[in-house]
């Protein structure tokens, strides 16, 4: 293993690989306390759009990522406080990003490689300047929301008595689905759409399982996060040919099992 990491883009994978982990998971346990989950598997996906856009122009993918993502969360949040209206204008959204994305497909004239990078990631590709660009997106994500942690928790789990006491809840979801798109953009040229899509899930739905504790179940998401793509990392490292991103959405389904099935079989107090 010594070896393997005196390789500069191994260093640069681990790098944004752990960083990732970190901003997707504390991001990812908001979203899914909020019930949002369908939001975060369409951002990305609209963010995919973006990009495809942006290549279609010559420009970096990163900014039509952060134009569309943002634009997105933007409207996501004005969409209703119901569960039901507010998935049915997140998914007329989506399905018309996508329909975008096949039209800017359909016109960009170069390499396909590039589209296939940008739906599932070239974690073993990128360079220094990405690896560290994803670090600072995540730590400063990771500040802001931690900065925002109590009115962001007390509206995230019970949103009428947050309003009742003065807390500006539309603005603060608002705020959180901005950074959520942040993330979003930095990410996905990093690791694909469908990466992202794993670890703002994964890691929260396992951890929700086993603790409702805020703080313990951050911390826990975290850690479940870390793991994954360490070994997702590993594994794709060991066996060379096969993507980084099938071991990491293996083994975060894996987690999710075992932990589903622990809590069943072993139902102790949490």
């Amino acid at each position: 293993m010594e070896d393997l990491f005196t390789y500069a883009f191994l260093r640069h994978a681990l790098l944004a690989a752990t960083s990732v982990a970190l901003g997707a998971s504390v991001v990812g346990y908001f979203l899914v306390g909020r019930g949002m989950t369908f939001a975060a598997h369409a951002l990305p996906n609209i963010g995919f759009a973006g990009a495809m856009g942006a290549v279609v122009l010559g420009l970096p993918p990163f900014w039509g990522l952060l134009a569309f993502s943002g634009g997105a969360a933007t409207v996501f949040s004005f969409l209703g406080k119901e569960s039901r209206q507010r998935d049915q204008g997140i998914g007329i959204v989506m399905v018309f990003a996508l329909g975008l994305g096949a039209l800017f497909l359909s016109l960009y004239r170069g390499s396909t490689q590039r589209a296939y990078g940008i739906l599932f990631g070239s974690l073993l590709g990128i360079d220094g300047a990405e690896a560290w660009g994803t670090l600072i997106t995540s730590v400063a994500v990771v500040l802001v929301l931690l900065v925002l942690f109590r009115p962001l928790l007390f509206s995230t789990f019970d949103a009428e008595a947050a309003r009742a006491r003065g807390v500006p809840v539309r603005l603060l979801g608002w705020v959180f689905l901005l950074l959520t798109a942040l993330m979003v953009a930095r990410t996905v040229p990093v690791t694909g759409t469908l990466l992202v899509f794993t670890l703002l899930v994964g890691p929260a739905a396992s951890t929700r399982l086993l603790t409702r504790r805020s703080w313990a179940g951050l911390l826990l998401a975290v850690v479940f996060a870390e793991v994954e793509v360490l070994a997702g990392l590993g594994l794709a490292i060991w066996l060379d040919t096969i993507p980084v991103g099938f071991f990491v959405t293996t083994v975060s389904f894996l987690v999710y099992l075992a932990v589903r099935w622990g809590v069943r079989r072993f139902p102790w107090k949490h």
